[in-house]
């Protein structure tokens, strides 16, 4: 019979992107299995719906760090000394140094989990130093975990668990508009390089075509400047944030994704499980699901004319050929990412006698 533990999630905020999707996402089945869940948010961002009724989850939100730091720690060691927890899994960089110096002080197991392949310089120093805190390390892809351990910045041996994805029903066909409809879904961060894929669209803008993007602008004015300034203001729909952001996919003919720094981005998952084929960078995290699926194209990361003229060779081919790759994609994310096979590598994990203290 398994051991019922109270777990500790860190995260540096409650934003809806794909590496905190994932973590309510394990919270939640965690909680559902029995397990006492809490979560902490190092800053006050929610952008989810609220608990399901009957939840036994809990998450606890710090305040702005500014002029709040002394509260937010003691709220942190007030925390972790009333949960006592039995494990703390902790999700990116600023999370897993925090839980890291926790561990200096409580004595729980701690799994670190790493989304993406490449570290900041700000962190790197404090990530070394304090890695041999780590009881075991999950990465989301492969790309990252060799990255991490062949530059000495994580402990040797550790796993991969690729993000979970719930398979939708497949979405009705929408080939046959006059108007090619692409979907990207991102927040408009540097390491999206929206720049570049604005500039493929305007080298592709004799073409029929609409670019439909999902993601926070935060405040940023220079996204519908440069759309103005480029001429492509009939080419892009700026969304915003969604909450249903994959509600998005339905009906879209292709999926675009220009970024020059992943792990293993949530959004291109969605993507692939709605049977959208795809255009994407060709960098860690993405080249391993789109070469091997053979879902669709990679291009040079920050090189619009290879953007654009893989863009243009998704265009012209025909609705089957699309259809065709569309369902490759969703065969791999079934056979490799479905939700079902994601949470029991994580329960084997978080059962395993193999974790242990050094």
């Amino acid at each position: 019979m398994e051991q019922l533990k109270r777990i500790l999630f860190l995260t540096p905020s409650m934003s809806k992107g794909g590496a905190e999707t994932q973590l309510l996402k394990l919270a939640r089945f965690l909680a559902a299995a029995g397990h006492q869940v809490h979560i902490i948010s190092l800053k006050p961002i929610n952008e989810f719906e609220g608990l399901p009724p009957g939840s036994h989850l809990k998450i606890s939100y710090l305040r702005d760090w500014n002029g709040n730091g002394l509260r937010n720690i003691r709220k942190l060691v007030a925390i972790c000394t009333t949960f006592k927890p039995d494990l703390v899994v902790a999700f990116m960089f600023v999370a897993i140094i925090f839980a890291r110096i926790l561990k200096m002080k409580f004595p729980f197991k701690l799994i670190s989990s790493i989304r993406i392949s490449t570290i900041q310089s700000k962190w790197k120093l404090m990530f070394r130093l304090t890695a041999k805190f780590d009881d075991a390390v999950v990465y989301n892809s492969q790309a990252s975990r060799i990255n991490f351990e062949s530059r000495g910045l994580a402990r040797k041996n550790g796993i991969v668990i690729h993000n979970g994805i719930a398979l939708p029903e497949m979405p009705v066909n929408s080939d046959g508009h006059t108007i090619f409809r692409w979907v990207c879904i991102a927040h408009l961060r540097w390491n999206k390089d929206y720049k570049t894929l604005f500039r493929a669209i305007a080298l592709l803008r004799h073409m029929p075509f609409k670019v439909c993007i999902v993601g926070d602008l935060d405040k940023a004015s220079w996204p519908r400047q440069m759309i103005c300034e480029l001429g492509i203001t009939d080419h892009v729909e700026l969304l915003g944030f969604k909450k249903d952001a994959v509600s998005v996919l339905q009906g879209a003919q292709a999926f675009v994704l220009s970024s020059i720094s992943e792990g293993m981005p949530n959004a291109l998952l969605e993507a692939m499980a709605y049977g959208c084929p795809v255009v994407a960078t060709d960098i860690d995290g993405i080249r391993e699901l789109v070469g091997p699926a053979g879902c669709g194209f990679l291009s040079a990361p920050g090189n619009e004319h290879h953007l654009a003229a893989c863009m243009e060779m998704m265009m012209q081919l025909s609705p089957a050929e699309r259809s065709r790759k569309g369902l490759l994609g969703r065969s791999f994310i079934e056979n490799n990412f479905e939700d079902q096979k994601i949470m029991a590598d994580w329960m084997q994990l978080i059962n395993s006698t193999s974790l242990h203290h050094k």
